[in-house]
């Protein structure tokens, strides 16, 4: 056995350890109802390589709030600056990602998966080590363009390869793809109390490498071609409503990604280093939420989890906002985290089984929802928090959970009525 059908069978091993081996059925496209049979889920090198793609993704992006502090101080930016950073992301995300399905389709898979990772180290390189507002801005800028292509590639190879069962893969791969996030703080405060913010980019570079020497041989399939002049089906009412909840939970979770270490230094007075550890309070609740809601879908449908999650998210930000002692700061948080955690792998699933084929342009869709999020978001946060502080700028995100509760109750009933 080599070492890379070894790391993969430690993979496998891991899940069933974890409980993760599940054998329920996802969201039945037919109906909301969790289906009566329970065939065995089963990855394949495709799942698990998409897994890790979406982890390295979060790994790329993920490490713009950590950054953010530094960033402020040694190039001497505002708030509004600093989140420029977020909506070049996204413009590169929602440029790219309009048009990923047609790229992979021109080129294969493989040679986007390929360009990706390529991309995704050169943005690392240049955000990490720039020395202009112009360098980490082009760094942002080519990881939105190339995690684009991530976004749009991975879920659709798990939406092909897993059918019905789509929502347990989607979960599952939410949970790793979460390490990312978590892990990115430590590996910048690391990286500062040893060799500097500037070099944060190596292990991350050195994870690319180890995927790319693990998974080379992997076939990763191919999009159906389309027939010239055929013309999709309209994506539905249910389609919308649930892209909608996407794109607000994904403008929640960037805010709280890209400013709660600010947040940290400016409203309880503590350190830099300090704000940046607790900081990772937010990805520690989403990893605990991911992988409940990943044990959930073997019971349970998106649309279950769906209201709850939005519920626990709400009361949890609200005692983070209401409060000034840190312990209970971090409480809330911690609790917005596990709500908001599931938000994100129930909409996808929810609006992916709301759409009958076309998996391709579904993931695309989605894909902008998540750009023009990270373009709005944070840049609407920042503009707040210079005008009126960051304390009232953030009472921003549970308006966003508020719109999001409400259009996810239009699209469970246009689902019900079917």
């Amino acid at each position: 056995m080599t070492w890379e059908k070894a790391f993969r069978y430690g993979l496998n091993r891991w899940f069933r350890f974890a409980k993760l081996q599940v054998t329920g059925c996802a969201v039945d496209p037919e109906r909301i109802a969790p289906s009566s049979t329970h065939p065995v889920f089963v990855r394949c090198d495709a799942t698990l390589a998409s897994y890790f793609l979406l982890a390295l993704l979060t790994f790329s992006y993920g490490i713009i709030g950590p950054l953010m502090p530094s960033l402020r101080a040694g190039l001497g930016l505002t708030f509004a600056q600093g989140s420029w950073h977020s909506v070049a992301l996204a413009f590169g995300m929602s440029a790219v990602g309009a048009v990923g399905d047609r790229l992979a389709l021109r080129f294969g898979r493989r040679r986007i998966l390929v360009a990706a990772l390529l991309g995704l180290m050169a943005g690392l390189v240049l955000i990490c080590g720039a020395l202009h507002l112009a360098m980490s801005l082009g760094g942002a800028f080519l990881i939105g363009c190339f995690g684009a292509l991530v976004m749009v590639t991975a879920p659709t190879i798990l939406a092909e390869r897993h059918g019905d069962q789509v929502g347990i893969a989607f979960g599952e791969a939410n949970v790793i793809a979460y390490l990312g996030i978590f892990i990115v703080p430590g590996i910048v405060s690391l990286a500062d109390m040893t060799i500097g913010e500037r070099w944060s980019f190596l292990p991350i570079v050195l994870c690319f490498l180890v995927f790319w020497i693990v998974f080379r041989t992997t076939r990763f399939g191919e999009p159906a071609p389309r027939v010239h002049g055929t013309v999709l089906a309209p994506l539905g009412l249910a389609y919308w409503c649930f892209w909608i909840l996407l794109m607000l939970s994904v403008s929640g979770e960037i805010c709280l990604l890209v400013w709660s270490a600010s947040y940290f230094e400016n409203q309880t007075r503590l350190t830099r280093e300090a704000a940046l550890f607790y900081s990772m309070i937010f990805p520690a609740g989403m990893i605990v939420g991911r992988i409940v809601g990943a044990l959930l879908l073997r019971r349970v449908s998106a649309a279950v989890i769906t209201m709850p999650a939005l519920a626990l998210a709400m009361s949890g930000f609200v005692l983070f906002m209401l409060t000034a002692s840190v312990p209970v700061i971090m409480s809330g948080l911690f609790l917005t985290g596990l709500g908001m955690a599931n938000l994100y792998p129930a909409g996808i699933t929810l609006a992916v089984n709301a759409v009958k084929g076309a998996p391709d342009n579904a993931m695309a869709k989605i894909s902008l929802a998540s750009g023009l999020a990270m373009i709005s978001a944070p840049l609407l946060v920042g503009d707040a928090a210079d005008r009126f502080g960051i304390g009232v700028a953030f009472w921003i995100i549970p308006l966003y959970l508020a719109i999001a509760a409400l259009v996810s109750a239009i699209g469970l009933h246009a689902i019900r009525r079917g």
